[in-house]
């Protein structure tokens, strides 16, 4: 690692991590203080009973229970609006890391300083790994702070172990979306990759819930391991999906290695 690059990264992209972080707490602010509102909301529960199955399964719940915040905020937020804005800021930062760097002609001048580039990539990375963790922190944080605000019941211990499962998910989006800054040149690509990997698995999730074969196809796919109603409800961490996730995450920056340490970056 490069503690020099590491400062500098950090100095960069500080900020847009802030927003981010400010966007995902004010958006828990805004449910929190919803949830009391929709809860007395006359006749809600069975409008909800009505709906298709597998439609509450999209949105990451298999049976939606009006008196539970849990249930509530799966559907409002963590099931996928939590996902797209994490994801958002996870490609956007990667597609910077050799793509960004490439296009706005500064990558060699940052390597014809006396640095590997596995360095290079590794502090890049190491700061993007921090930033997933403060914003799943925030997350948590936010929970615990609006939800006591408003009066609202939460399982603590099921969001305190909420954290690694939400860290390995996006060190997942991490991995890939790293190795598709290193394979293409033109960083809008990458990023196109990244976010049409990352949909792509998860309507193959969805499409698990019509299809046996989608069923089957999903087991590869990182949504597949990913119930954070299960793991609210439960209070347990799920080793085994934070592994396998961890798993796509390092298969995924080990090959962004392997390109980059190949890569003639003077040809685009």
């Amino acid at each position: 690692m490069s503690w020099n690059l590491i400062r500098k990264t950090v100095s960069d992209r500080w900020r847009s991590t802030a927003i981010y972080a400010g966007a995902i707490s004010a958006y828990l602010l805004m449910t929190a203080a919803i949830f009391p509102t929709f809860q007395k909301i006359s006749g809600i529960q069975d409008v909800i009973n009505k709906y298709p199955k597998d439609l509450l399964k999209f949105f990451g719940v298999q049976n939606f229970d009006i008196t539970s915040f849990n249930s509530y905020l799966v559907v409002e937020f963590l099931g996928v609006i939590w996902v797209v804005i994490a994801a958002a800021y996870i490609i956007a930062f990667a597609r910077n890391m050799v793509s960004g760097e490439l296009h706005d002609g500064t990558l060699e001048l940052l390597l014809a300083q006396p640095i590997e580039r596995w360095k290079v990539l590794t502090s890049e990375g190491l700061v993007l790994l921090g930033g997933i963790i403060g914003l799943v922190v925030v997350t948590v944080v936010s929970i615990f702070a609006w939800g006591a605000a408003f009066g609202l019941k939460i399982t603590y211990s099921g969001y305190a172990n909420f954290i690694p499962i939400g860290v390995a998910l996006f060190a997942a989006i991490a991995g890939y979306s790293i190795f598709f800054s290193a394979v293409f040149s033109d960083p809008r690509h990458s990023a196109m990759a990244a976010a049409g990997l990352t949909l792509v698995f998860y309507l193959v999730h969805f499409g698990g819930a019509y299809s046996k074969f989608f069923e089957k196809v999903d087991w590869f796919g990182i949504f597949h391991y990913y119930d954070p109603l299960k793991v609210l409800n439960s209070g347990t961490v799920p080793v085994k999906s934070v592994l396998l996730l961890l798993a796509f995450a390092v298969v995924g920056f080990a090959a962004a290695l392997w390109v980059f340490q190949r890569r003639d970056i003077t040809t685009t």
